[in-house]
């Protein structure tokens, strides 16, 4: 048995599973703002997982964490993360084994949701590929001739913060004009709020009195016909086609595959960023690319952590 934990910005997501990928048992929480209260909810659904049969609780051998944010795979110790400010050089693994005497490994979130789709999901279908995760940020992961790459300490591909506008918005990872800024779910929201008032007429402001702004809220409406709604969309997706061409441009990919809960957007996002990648890349890269949504968005990023944990553990 291998516990896998997808810890992203907003959700921390748990799968039981066993070699062969089959979930066990799934829960999900809320990313606490506090390192001390993500550290103490972590380990509280630790146990739940255990106690989900007798089998489990003595056949847990390790657990794999794919936590947002540049890694120091080898020593265990998230060094910096944008979208969880509480850490800082902050050493996850040493305090997650001290408490539940498991073996513990690391990896980042993005490249977890590629281990896990290649494994189990769409990537096994070909040899050089890249995954972005559009949530809170953004990730990225990449496949090299069928081998993930990862960088020198496991930090490769943190793309949500490679540059779209040298004087653009500030990052809270201390650069301006980042990519997340522009083309995550963040974004989405960020970019609604600041022009709604310019659109009365919107269905949005109907549906706020009694909802919150969500990224799926303007989908919604957007998938409906709301101009509001489908301009923000057609800006976002504007922005996300130019920066998966940069990565086209470097990788050469023979497929993009997008996670995170944004890509459940892709009616809208994929014909918008297909059209990008045609005016911005060019010939000899561009053609026949597939665009993939992950298998299964709410599982596969923490079944690809666990499956680092059984790798480590061989």
């Amino acid at each position: 048995m291998y516990i896998g934990i997808d810890i992203g910005g907003t959700t921390i997501k748990f799968v039981l599973t066993d070699k062969k990928g089959n979930v066990l048992s799934f829960k999900k929480i809320p990313t606490e703002k506090n390192a001390q209260e993500i550290e103490d909810g972590i380990c509280r659904v630790i146990e739940e997982l255990k106690a989900f049969n007798e089998i489990a609780a003595k056949k847990v051998k390790g657990i794999g964490i794919g936590a947002a944010g540049a890694i120091d795979k080898a020593k265990g110790i998230i060094l910096t993360s944008a979208n969880i400010q509480a850490w800082k050089k902050y050493p996850l693994v040493k305090l997650i084994e001290g408490r539940t005497g498991i073996r513990t490994f690391l990896e980042n979130d993005a490249t977890a949701a590629l281990i896990g789709e290649l494994w189990l999901g769409n990537g096994k279908n070909f040899s050089n590929w890249i995954m972005l995760t559009l949530g809170t940020g953004i990730g990225g992961g990449v496949v090299i001739n069928g081998k993930v790459y990862t960088g020198r300490s496991g930090s490769a591909m943190e793309v949500g913060h490679t540059t779209i506008d040298y004087k653009g918005r500030k990052c809270s990872c201390g650069n301006r004009g980042c990519f997340e800024r522009y083309a995550s779910a963040t974004a989405v929201i960020e970019t609604a709020k600041s022009r709604l008032k310019k659109y009365p007429e919107s269905s949005v402001n109907k549906r706020i009195k009694n909802e919150n702004l969500t990224s799926k809220l303007l989908y919604d409406e957007a998938l409906k016909g709301d101009p509001f709604s489908n301009e923000i969309f057609a800006e976002i997706s504007e922005y996300l086609g130019i920066g998966i061409s940069n990565l086209i441009s470097i990788f050469n990919p023979e497929a993009v595959i997008l996670a995170g809960g944004l890509s459940r957007a892709h009616k809208i996002i994929f014909p918008i960023v297909k059209k990008v990648v045609q005016e911005r890349v060019q010939a000899g890269l561009k053609e026949n690319i597939k665009y993939l949504l992950i298998k299964d968005e709410e599982k596969t990023p923490a079944l690809g952590a666990a499956k680092t944990a059984i790798e480590c553990c061989a």
